[in-house]
């Protein structure tokens, strides 16, 4: 690792080209996202992730371990990480990852969750949080889906992004004929859910677009097409809430 480098100016060449990773383009270009934030910098640290720690230069004692990690670390002025933060109140660092490698999708574990064009960065990241607070082996991705290395998407996922491994397909519908997985879609016109066999070790949840559901290709291959209850008022549930009950629905019959 070099000295610990200081850069100020919002017009500084570095700086312009880590602005580009805020957007999904950028991102695919230079194959590296921002990690915002004290946690999620604290989640790069534990597994080496980061290339590069930015350091708000007024705040180098309280991150000082960003800045000795082992890697390029520079100490930025406040308007530095204010061009680079999604947030309004920026916690003055950002970790600079490289965007992980598409892994083989025969290296996927047994239970998995496909998103079908869903578009909310929020609910995706909350999706994700909770298959690494599950144990949950891949999140699937359409082409439909909202960047998983977004900002907003990244700050749901409290760390995912270091844990569990994303699928990017090009098409759902093939890379699922091809999992032998049991494939679980969630449908409101489906069956009552909590009325279920057991689905067996190696299942795959789909879960759909927040205001269309699933492709009708998606449901017809799928093995069970189950609605979660809705005795209320209410027309149907959040997509991130109602992944989560079925996340944890499939954890109980595991862990029992």
């Amino acid at each position: 690792m070099g000295a610990i480098k200081e850069i100020t100016s919002t017009a500084n060449a570095q700086v312009k080209r880590w602005r580009q990773l805020r957007f999904a383009a950028g991102r695919r270009a230079h194959g590296l996202f921002l990690a915002e934030g004290e946690h999620l910098c604290e989640e790069a640290l534990k597994v080496s992730a980061a290339i590069s720690y930015l350091v708000q230069k007024d705040q180098a004692d309280t991150y000082a371990r960003f800045l000795h990690a082992g890697c390029d670390a520079f100490l930025v002025s406040p308007q530095v990480i204010k061009a680079l933060s999604d947030s309004k109140t920026p916690q003055g660092c950002v970790a600079v990852c490289h965007l992980p490698a598409q892994r083989p999708l025969e290296s996927a574990g047994s239970r998995l969750l496909a998103l079908n064009r869903l578009q909310d960065p929020g609910n995706l990241g909350t999706i994700w949080r909770t298959l690494d607070a599950a144990g949950f082996d891949g999140l699937l991705i359409d082409p439909g889906c909202a960047d998983p290395f977004s900002p907003k998407a990244l700050r749901a996922s409290m760390g995912a992004v270091f844990r569990v491994p994303v699928y990017a397909c090009d098409d759902l519908a093939d890379t699922l004929r091809v999992l032998p997985h049991t494939k679980v879609a969630g449908d409101l016109s489906g069956t009552p859910y909590y009325e279920h066999p057991p689905f067996g070790d190696m299942v795959c949840l789909l879960v759909g677009n927040e205001g269309a559901g699933l492709d009708e290709a998606l449901l017809q291959l799928s093995d069970y097409r189950l609605r979660l209850p809705i005795p209320g008022g209410a027309e149907s549930l959040n997509a991130a809430v109602a992944a989560g009950l079925m996340i944890y629905d499939i954890l109980g019959h595991v862990a029992t």
